[in-house]
């Protein structure tokens, strides 16, 4: 958790559901965050926020990469999304990204094409 981003994968995660616990865990009197792995994180509402400051800043590199490359596959835009992500674990975040172009889809700002496999920006 300290130093690391959860991975949000389709079906069983919702990048929606997701930022919505985080914001309301910034409103819980939390003092601590103990994760299984890593150092006792102290400060949480702050913690929270920088993953969700994070999520909102991915989000916007999706919209850009659909902006830029028109109707994609998920498999090009993950190259522009997660430019900033070694290639390796570029198969952790085609699950993200997938989270992060459902979250699109219902909030009205991508659609896709299942007879291309495509995504692009709503018009």
């Amino acid at each position: 958790m300290d130093g690391s981003t959860v991975v949000i994968a389709p079906p069983d995660g919702d990048m929606a559901d997701y930022v919505t616990s985080l914001e309301r865990l910034k409103l819980e009197p939390i003092e601590f965050i103990a994760p299984a792995h890593g150092r006792l994180i102290p400060e949480p509402a702050k913690f929270f926020q920088s993953m969700v400051d994070h999520r909102n800043r991915r989000e916007q590199k999706v919209i850009a990469g659909l902006l830029q490359l028109g109707p994609v596959t998920i498999d090009k835009l993950v190259m522009k999304v997660y430019d900033d992500v070694p290639e390796v674990l570029h198969g952790a975040a085609l699950m993200s990204l997938q989270a992060h172009l459902f979250k699109c889809q219902q909030e009205g700002i991508a659609l896709y094409s299942g007879k291309g496999e495509t995504w692009s920006l709503i018009a």
